[in-house]
C-alpha cells in the first residue's frame, strides 16, 4: 500500500520474508498464484491471523496491512480488481467513459444492498468520495481525487459540495475531472474508494470504524479487543452469499509468531505468512499449499539529493553502480526475490521485461568516484545510511552494502529508528543522506509507482529529487489512454531516473503464503494478501473450530 504509515506495517512484513525449497505440489501453487479446484462446499469457518489488532476499520481512515484485510470483506466500492489486475465492476454494474475522458458515467446494481438492508444509492457514492476529499490525514487516495471538478474548493471549505458529483437518480451518477486522467478508473478500486452508507456515518461516525456497515460478502459479527474479529457471510450480497459461514481474524498482539506457528501447525488456522524463520518446520508439515508470487513492491535505497555529499549523479551511480544486488539476494534472501533492474516492478502496466537500466559495475563505479573526487582518497565520505528495521535480514544486507561501498573508499554507517513515526521526521530532516525503504502499489498502475517516488510535489518523495521533464511527462501520461503511448512515456521517466539516480532499485517483493490441504478458492494477487478477497473461498474438510 501507499499510504504513508502503512509502509511501517509492510516493510517489516516483507524483510521478514525468506526463501523455501518447494516440493512438486508447491510449484505448482507458486506457477498458479493460488488454489482452486473442485466442487464448492458450503459451510465452516475460516481462520486467519492478524499480527495486530486495527485501530479501526473505517476505509477512509485505515493506514495499516492489518485493518486492510478485513476492510476488503467487509466494503466494496464501485469497482474492484481481477485476479490479474483487471478492472472489473462491483457495486456499479457498468460505466461509460465520455466527453474525451472527463466524464464518467456509472450505473449501479439495482439489488446491491448494504448490511443493514438499505439499497446502496447515488448519493452513498457522493457521500463517501466527498467525505474521503475531506478527510484527514489525507489518504492516499486523494491525488487522485482532487482530479474531480470541484474537489479542490470542497478540500478547501470553499464549496458545501463537490460539483463534479451528481446524481441521475438513485442508481446512476455522474463524475466530472477538470481534464482527462487516465488513472482515475483504477484509482476507484483502491481499498479507501470503498462506498459506506451515508446516514449510518453520519450519525456516529466517531464509532463507525468499530462496528462499520458495509455492502461486501461478509458482515461484522463481533470484535473481542486484542482477541478476535469475527465476520458472518452477508446472505444477501448482490454477486451472490459466500460459500463459508464466517471469517475470523485471530489477533496476536505484537507480531507473536510463535503462536501463530503454533496455532496453524495444530490446525487452528487456515493460513499463515510463510516467514523464513518457520520455513523448516513448515516444510515438515504435511499437505500444506505455498503460494509464492512477485508483488507490486519494490525495496530502494534513497538519496537525499539536496545533501552536499550526494548532489553529484556521479557520485549517486558510483554508490548504485558498485552493489552487487544479485549476490544480496541469493545470500541474504536465498534467491527469493527478483533483482530490481528498474523501478516499475513485473506485473504493473507499462513495466518493460529485461530493461536493467540500473546494472552493477564496480570498476565503472570506482571510475565514476574518481570523476567525482578529485582529491585523495582519505577525504572520501562516510555515508549514513538509515532504516526503519532492524531485522537480521536488514543487517545482513546493510553489511553486504558497506562492504561494497569500502571497496570504493566510502565508509558506510547504519541508522536504526524503529519507530515509524521518528523514522519518517528523520526523512524529512536535512541531516537524511541515505534511506532504506519499501514502497508498495495499492492500485496496478504506473502512476502508483512513478508519481509518489520521482514527482517533485510527491509528499514522500524524500529523495528530493526534481526533474522538470519527469514532472511534464507525468503530467502527458495522465492523459492518454493508449497504452503503448503510456508505456513509452513511464519508460522515458525511468531513463530519466536512471540517469540522475536518485535512488538504488535493489530488489522487488514477492507474497508468500502458506495454507492448509484443505482451503480452496484463493486466489492471491499482486496488491499482496491483504488484497484476497474470501467470497468464493471454501473449505474440503472441516478445520478444528
Amino acid at each position: 500500500m501507499s499510504c504513508f504509515r502503512s509502509h511501517a506495517c509492510v516493510l517489516v512484513s516483507f524483510l521478514l520474508l525468506g526463501s523455501f525449497q518447494a516440493n512438486g505440489e508447491a510449484l505448482k501453487e507458486t506457477e498458479k498464484g493460488g488454489i482452486s479446484e473442485g466442487q464448492p462446499r458450503l459451510g465452516a469457518i475460516y481462520h486467519i491471523p492478524l499480527l495486530n489488532e486495527p485501530p479501526t476499520l473505517d476505509p477512509a481512515f485505515v493506514e495499516d496491512s492489518y485493518g486492510l484485510t478485513v476492510v476488503q470483506q467487509i466494503f466494496d466500492g464501485l469497482v474492484r480488481f481481477s485476479p490479474d489486475l483487471l478492472i472489473i465492476p462491483a457495486l456499479a454494474q457498468n460505466w461509460r467513459m465520455e466527453d474525451h475522458g472527463r466524464l464518467y458515467r456509472f450505473f449501479l446494481r439495482p439489488n446491491a444492498r448494504f448490511h443493514n438492508n438499505r439499497p446502496v444509492t447515488s448519493q452513498d457514492v457522493i457521500f463517501s468520495l466527498s467525505r474521503l476529499i475531506r478527510a484527514n490525514p489525507p489518504p492516499s487516495i486523494l491525488p487522485h481525487l482532487l482530479k474531480i471538478s470541484g474537489a479542490q474548493d470542497f478540500r478547501e471549505k470553499k464549496s458545501d459540495r463537490v460539483v463534479g458529483l451528481s446524481a441521475e437518480d438513485d442508481h446512476s451518477l455522474l463524475v466530472r475531472l477538470d481534464e482527462p486522467y487516465t488513472p482515475f478508473l483504477t484509482a476507484l478500486g483502491m481499498y479507501q474508494a470503498k462506498i459506506v452508507p451515508k446516514e449510518e456515518v453520519g450519525l456516529r461516525e466517531a464509532t463507525f470504524g468499530k462496528n462499520p456497515i458495509g455492502s461486501g460478502p461478509f458482515q461484522l459479527a463481533s470484535w473481542e479487543a486484542n482477541k478476535r474479529i469475527r465476520l458472518r457471510k452477508f446472505d444477501d450480497y448482490y454477486d451472490g452469499a459466500p460459500y463459508l459461514d464466517e471469517l475470523q481474524f485471530l489477533i496476536y498482539p505484537g507480531s507473536n509468531m510463535e503462536e501463530v506457528l503454533s496455532d496453524f501447525q495444530s490446525g487452528k488456522l487456515e493460513e499463515m505468512p510463510a516467514y523464513w524463520q518457520f520455513r523448516e518446520k513448515l516444510l515438515g508439515h504435511s499437505g500444506v499449499r505455498w503460494v509464492h508470487r512477485p508483488s507490486l513492491g519494490l525495496l530502494f535505497y534513497g538519496f537525499n539529493c539536496q545533501h552536499p555529499t550526494l548532489r553529484s549523479p556521479e557520485v549517486r551511480r558510483a554508490l548504485a553502480m558498485s552493489i552487487d544486488r544479485q549476490k544480496i539476494i541469493s545470500e541474504v534472501y536465498k534467491g527469493q526475490f527478483e533483482r530490481a533492474g528498474e523501478l516499475l516492478p513485473p506485473g504493473m502496466p507499462g513495466y518493460l521485461p529485461q530493461s536493467k537500466m540500473w546494472y552493477d559495475d564496480m570498476d565503472q563505479a570506482k571510475a565514476l568516484l574518481k570523476k567525482a573526487f578529485e582529491t585523495k582518497e582519505d577525504a572520501l565520505p562516510t555515508i549514513e545510511v538509515v532504516s526503519n528495521s532492524q531485522s537480521p535480514l536488514a543487517q545482513a544486507e546493510l553489511d553486504m552494502v558497506r562492504e561494497s561501498w569500502s571497496q570504493l573508499g566510502i565508509r558506510m554507517a547504519p541508522k536504526f529508528i524503529p519507530d515509524w513515526s521518528q523514522f519518517e521526521q528523520y526523512l524529512k530532516s536535512d541531516s537524511l543522506q541515505v534511506y532504506r525503504y519499501a514502497w508498495v502499489a495499492d492500485m496496478p498502475d504506473p502512476e502508483s509507482f512513478l508519481q509518489p517516488l520521482v514527482a517533485s510535489t510527491s509528499q514522500v518523495n524524500y529523495m528530493r529529487f526534481r526533474n522538470e521533464e519527469v514532472d511534464a511527462i507525468l503530467k502527458d501520461a495522465s492523459q492518454i489512454v493508449d497504452l503503448v503511448e503510456r508505456a513509452k512515456l513511464c519508460h522515458r521517466i525511468e531513463e530519466v531516473a536512471a540517469e540522475s539516480c536518485p535512488l538504488i532499485p535493489l530488489f522487488f517483493l514477492s507474497v508468500d503464503r502458506v495454507y492448509q490441504a484443505f482451503v480452496r478458492g484463493i486466489e492471491v494477487t499482486a496488491l499482496g494478501e491483504e488484497a484476497v478477497s474470501f467470497h468464493h473461498v471454501w473449505l474440503e474438510a472441516s478445520s478444528e473450530q
